[in-house]
């Protein structure tokens, strides 16, 4: 397979991995809880926040797979 074959493949496969993992986190009702990392408050809404960043991440790896270029 080339790489950018196997680097497409393996970003889908993150991509819809990240997707599930994210509706099962907000689906699940211990979201609400609060917990502390030192000083810092970490609520529902940062949780959020963290999640969409996440898949945001995943996301922009499955597009830069498009920008690989094959060796030759």
């Amino acid at each position: 397979m080339k790489t950018k074959a196997i680097l497409r493949l393996i970003g889908f496969t993150m991509l819809i991995t990240a997707a599930v993992f994210v509706l099962c986190a907000l689906s699940n009702p211990g979201l609400g809880r609060v917990f502390y990392i030192g000083s810092i408050r970490i609520g529902a809404d940062v949780k959020r926040i963290f999640y969409a960043v996440y898949v945001v991440v995943i996301a922009a790896l499955f597009g830069i797979s498009f920008f690989v270029k094959d060796k030759k």
